[in-house]
């Protein structure tokens, strides 16, 4: 009994002695962060927490999305930036975020003091050892992209006596485009995801000389949506797991360390010299043999190529659809300066001005990362959004979540005008991109694959133009909602099902 309450007797005496540290210690921490707040003249930013418990409303509202049709970002997120565009709010795991899609914010984080801003060591590490690998020449290999545009036009079968075709879903067809690129691009092979799907429609077998493509295509799926589960339940991410989720991971991993273990084995046979000279695996092999760290460094660019691109594409030709005046533009001016049958460059593509117009008004208007965040790495500040005004710096916490989106900035109409949700690729005659401009980011770490997206997109786009006289939505009421599905990424959620025009010039 007395050794009991010996026992019982130290261990409250340590519990009350961490707790006694804690206590002190957030209150010096608290104190030198007010301190610190006060010498940068920094006031905090408007608090739209509402009710206690905190975000329990908004969380409600989110998993009731399916029966209410709202939208998270138009109607959910944007209710806090109603009357400012910087705010603080606590969430319902007891943290504060700050908010922003103020551009001068943004510019903050990413360039003045990028420092103070972290992705995360892993992606930075990422990026940085990418880099050298996106370089034009390597980008100004179409071949692959050729024929991976050859099997998208194929998918789209041939027109009927009017001159039509069937009905496309083009969202589809766009994923099998990008992952049959990417794995191009990565592993030195495609997977050949569009002509499989070809033949399995045909009723013929899902060809076998790429292993697994088939079950990495359906997993990706899987992943995303658990993903973004996984997102909105913040620190509470573990309850959206299962045994389908899991599975869907090690299909993925599996893929791709496939071609890892293949890379390494032909690098210590001496015969990596072999494959295709410009496969962005081969060249990481020569830096460095660790089998998990390849595999993961490839499989997030894997993932964020297929996404991303195929989201800009499926935008794209979604307001071309709608649209067919800037289609028939479009295509007027790709016919002059793009000679059929003669494969476009690199630099052509990007000098086409109309083309880049195009896609950065689609990009304006559906970035394909609608929401983002950054942690603070030290005690630092935002450029403005404080005090009544919204003019003063907002002092941010070592450790603290700074959530973005330019989402709902590119459609800020005191920055883009009254117009501002039209689709209008003529805006950017007269504007240069700046700081309310940033579907791929900006600063050190912009974007890597920026050039890689624009390019790929703009191919495709040149050989639709080729190809079609027009182009028309299914179900025109439909497409006009221009309805999101986000996970990572965000994509038309109506699939984009449409029809093409063949006709002869």
């Amino acid at each position: 009994m007395a050794t009991f309450s010996i026992t019982t007797y130290g261990f409250l005496l340590a519990f009350n002695a961490v707790f006694l540290y804690l206590l002190v210690n957030n209150i010096i921490t608290s104190y030198r962060f007010k301190r610190f707040a006060k010498q940068n003249g920094c006031l905090d930013a408007p608090d739209v927490s509402g009710p206690f418990p905190y975000g329990i409303a908004t969380l409600r509202r989110i998993f009731a999305m399916k029966t209410t049709g709202e939208d998270i970002i138009d109607d959910i997120i944007a209710e806090d930036f109603k009357d400012h565009h910087t705010v603080k709010k606590t969430v319902f795991d007891g943290s504060v975020l700050v908010s922003t899609n103020e551009p001068a914010n943004l510019q903050h984080m990413f360039a003045t003091k990028f420092n103070d801003f972290e992705t995360g060591k892993v992606l930075f590490y990422t990026a940085r050892l990418f880099r050298p690998h996106f370089n034009r020449e390597n980008i100004n290999d179409l071949q692959s992209t050729d024929r991976a545009c050859d099997a998208l036009l194929e998918a789209i079968g041939p027109a009927d006596s009017t001159g039509w075709t069937a009905d496309t879903p083009m969202l589809q067809l766009l994923y099998n485009f990008t992952i049959d690129t990417a794995t191009d691009f990565l592993f030195g092979e495609s997977v050949e995801s569009q002509r499989a799907a070809i033949r399995a429609k045909r009723g013929e077998p899902w060809p076998t000389n790429v292993p697994g493509s088939r079950e990495f295509v359906e997993a990706m799926q899987v992943a995303n949506d658990t993903t973004i589960m996984r997102l909105r339940l913040q620190s509470f991410y573990w309850v959206a797991d299962s045994f389908k989720f899991r599975k869907a991971l090690k299909r993925i991993w599996k893929f791709t360390d496939s071609f890892v273990v293949k890379a390494l084995d032909l690098a210590a046979e001496g015969k990596l010299g072999d494959e295709k000279k410009n496969s962005l695996l081969a060249s990481l092999v020569t830096q460095t043999k660790d089998r998990e760290e390849l595999s993961g460094q490839t499989l997030a660019i894997l993932a964020a190529g297929r996404d991303t691109t195929a989201s800009l594409l499926a935008w794209t030709v979604a307001e071309l659809a709608m649209h067919p005046e800037i289609y028939a533009k479009l295509r007027d001016i790709v016919l002059r300066e793009f000679p059929r049958g003669k494969q476009p460059t690199f630099s052509q593509l990007k000098g086409c001005r109309y083309l880049q117009h195009v896609l950065q008004e689609a990009l304006r208007l559906h970035p394909t990362v609608p929401i983002n965040s950054r942690c603070v790495a030290r005690n630092s500040t935002l450029a403005t959004g404080g005090g009544p005004d919204g003019k003063s710096p907002v002092a941010v916490q070592k450790g603290q979540t700074i959530v973005f989106s330019v989402y709902l900035m590119q459609r800020r109409k005191d920055l883009y005008g009254e117009d501002a949700l039209d689709f209008k690729p003529e805006r950017w005659e007269q504007r240069i991109p700046a700081w309310q401009w940033l579907p791929f980011l900006g600063g050190p770490r912009i974007c890597i694959g920026q050039q890689f997206a624009l390019t790929e997109a703009g191919y495709l786009l040149v050989r639709l133009c080729w190809e079609f006289t027009g182009l028309e939505p299914v179900d025109r009421e439909e497409m006009s909602k221009m309805k999101k599905g986000i996970g990572l990424t965000m994509w038309p959620a109506d699939g984009t099902r449409m029809r093409f025009k063949k006709g002869v010039e």
